[in-house]
This record gives structure tokens, C-alpha cells and sequence, in this order.
């Protein structure tokens, strides 16, 4: 940072008026499958529970002036592209398309996509750590080794590291493959977020975006008080949810 006559620098490029809140950005991203497996009530109940979870995202870090946060979404099937982007969108700016269903579950080119936004030319040389949501139902129907080696990538990146990065599987045990899920996760504590029936979905991405995007604002890290290129912004487990299971995915 640079001092300029009238003002200061951030980011050596940026002059900001004397008194004003230096806001820092929070890169937020939803990795959402929208395979076939997905369709009908399972894809209805993403949809809904996303956009729930915005205005909740708005609420709780209004008292953190100092954050900006910028959403985007990446969808998948039998490939990976962007549902909003590539450009990030203010929160309050943010609104969520219909998402359709169809093909395959191409996981690990969504990651492909992911690290590519979390790469150190794209990102912000001062943000907060990114907050990235993966949900889905099935199988990645990549590779294995593609699978696996867009996750080592992801691990191994400062951007990635750094990140929230957390996971929701929808559906039955059985129709997932919870180890494969569970190495997106980095928050050991929390593990992956099990959504057997609507109700529980909606309320695991409205607690996830929240409290995710509540961390990382607050820029709290393990072990320190501040966040650094090798750690991770750290949350609390989620309350035990009290639903009725009456219907399952």
C-alpha cells in the first residue's frame, strides 16, 4: 500500500477518499450439478433454496461494511459452464436462473472451472478467502484420475487453500459417492452436509452460505488471528436439524 497525496492506494492502483471503508472482496461460487439424476424435485428444491439463501447472505454480513461480497455459479452435466457468470455480480445485484436438468455429472470440470477463477492473476491481491458450495447427487462421471487431479490442483493453489470450500450430497447414501465429495471439503470439523429431503436441503445451503460467507468475513483462520496464504478460514459444525423426513429425495 502507497501513500497518495489526497487519499490512499490500495492495491497499488486504487485511490480511496480519506474516511472511506477500504472494502475488500469476498468471491462467493456455486457449483451446482444439474444432471439428469438431479431433475424434478431435487432440481426445484436447489432452485428454491438458493435464492432463500441471498437475501439471508444480505442480512447477515450487512454489519461488515468493509465486504463486498460478488457471487457466481457454475452448473455441470455432461460439461461444465456458467449458470451466472463469468463476470462476478454484487450480491444485492444477484439473482438465480431457472436451473435446468440433462446428461452427466462432470464434476471434475466444474473444479477445472473453479480453479481457474481461484487462480493468484484472477482474484483480488488483498480479498477475503473465497466461499465455494459444491451440491450434487451422483457420481462424477469423469475419470477418476481427472477427478482426482482437479481436487490435488485445487488443494494446491493459494486461492484454494484459502478457501471455504464446502460440499452438500443430495439424496439417498446410495446414490452418491460420499469419499469423492469429501476431498472438495476442507472443513474437517463439518464434513459433508448429507441432504435426504427437501427440507433439509434448503435449510443446509441457507446455513452453509451464510455462515461461510459470515467467516470469511470475519477473515478468521485456524490458529491465528488472521488469515494467511496457507490456512484456512474455519466455521462451527451446523445445529442439529429438527425436520419431519416425511418426504425424502
Amino acid at each position: 500500500m502507497n501513500d497518495n497525496a489526497g487519499g490512499h492506494i490500495i492495491d497499488d492502483s486504487i485511490p480511496i477518499p480519506d474516511g472511506q471503508v477500504v472494502r475488500k472482496k469476498l468471491h462467493f461460487f456455486w457449483i451446482a450439478d444439474c444432471s439428469d439424476s438431479m431433475r424434478g424435485k431435487k432440481i426445484a428444491t436447489l432452485n428454491q433454496a438458493i435464492r432463500e439463501a441471498v437475501p439471508e447472505v444480505q442480512k447477515a454480513v450487512a454489519s461488515y461494511p468493509q465486504v463486498e461480497i460478488v457471487m457466481r455459479a457454475i452448473k455441470f452435466s455432461d460439461a461444465a459452464s456458467w449458470h451466472v457468470g463469468p463476470d462476478p455480480v454484487p450480491l444485492e445485484q444477484f439473482v438465480w436462473p431457472e436451473l435446468e436438468t440433462s446428461g452427466l455429472t462432470a464434476t471434475a470440470k466444474a473444479l477445472r472451472m473453479l480453479e481457474t477463477e481461484l487462480s493468484i492473476e484472477r482474484m483480488p491481491r488483498r480479498g477475503l478467502p473465497p466461499v465455494c458450495i459444491l451440491v450434487s447427487d451422483g457420481f462424477c462421471t469423469d475419470p477418476r484420475e481427472e477427478y482426482d487431479s482437479a481436487i490435488a490442483d485445487l488443494a494446491r493453489i493459494p486461492w484454494g487453500v484459502k478457501a471455504v470450500r464446502l460440499a452438500i450430497a443430495i439424496g439417498d447414501e446410495s446414490d452418491y459417492n460420499e469419499p469423492e465429495l469429501l476431498k472438495f471439503v476442507n472443513q474437517d470439523q463439518i464434513g459433508l452436509l448429507k441432504a435426504h429431503s427437501p427440507e433439509e436441503l434448503v435449510s443446509y445451503i441457507k446455513w452453509a452460505s451464510v455462515s461461510a460467507s459470515v467467516a470469511s468475513s470475519r477473515g478468521r483462520s485456524r490458529g491465528t488471528g488472521a488469515v494467511d496464504e496457507t490456512s484456512n478460514v474455519t466455521i462451527d459444525s451446523p445445529p442439529p436439524l429438527i425436520t419431519s423426513n416425511t418426504e425424502l429425495f
